[in-house]
């Protein structure tokens, strides 16, 4: 296992080993103009910070690696050093994030930058990113309850459409018999023909071949 003192910065041999190459690559390289702001680390939450160092770093070199984590941790934990170079940083992680490295400072060091001047030391970016989740949140609820209260509409439509459609039935089947259209209906008064001799005209049958009138 490494040695803790590894992922806490450097070591006074370290410093020693490397200040020459760091100073040479100081001179050579650019940085952002953010660089040029301190950050006292005593007033930053690192524990919402820790978070954003794993994502980020999984989002750079596409899988989660604990030592890089724990080293870009450790070079922002370390007390001896409360006021960190991002520019040293930036160095020493080279060799872990290769041409990610910039990306990578350049991010964490805007956060830590709105860390130092929120009261509860967490970045404004943080904090409108849960805003924004809530708000979506509320919206998701909002459209949730619009929504059953569409499909509530709609049934009491349907059950609507179902009740009139039903009296409309009941209705119809009460106009039979007795009624405008019955068979009871006497026609003004006239007498309802009850038997064969009523018409007048006779009836003739035709029995075994032998017609009968009468």
């Amino acid at each position: 296992m490494a040695d803790a003192g590894f992922f806490k910065g450097t070591s006074a041999d370290q410093d020693r080993r490397f200040s020459d190459k760091e100073l040479k690559l100081l001179k050579t390289m650019k940085f952002p103009p953010e660089f040029e702001k301190k950050v006292d680390m005593r007033k930053v939450n690192l524990s919402v910070i820790r978070p954003w160092v794993v994502k980020k770093i999984v989002e750079l070199v596409g899988f989660e690696d604990e030592v890089v984590v724990e080293y870009a941790m450790g070079l922002l934990e370390d007390d001896t050093q409360p006021t960190p170079d991002p520019r040293k940083m930036q160095i020493n992680l080279t060799g872990f994030l290769t041409n990610h490295t910039a990306e990578f400072m350049s991010a964490v060091w805007k956060l830590l930058l709105e860390a130092q001047e929120s009261p509860a030391g967490v970045p404004q970016t943080f904090v409108e990113e849960k805003k924004a989740e809530m708000r979506q949140a509320r919206m998701g609820d909002t459209r949730a309850l619009e929504e059953r209260d569409r499909r509530a509409r709609l049934d009491e439509i349907r059950d609507n459409e179902r009740d009139t459609r039903a009296n409309g039935r009941g209705r119809g089947r009460g106009r039979g018999r007795g009624g405008r259209g019955g068979f009871d209906d006497d026609r003004g008064g006239r007498p309802r023909d009850s038997g064969w001799g009523g018409r007048g005209g006779g009836v003739s049958l035709l029995i075994h071949g032998y017609s009968l009138f009468w």
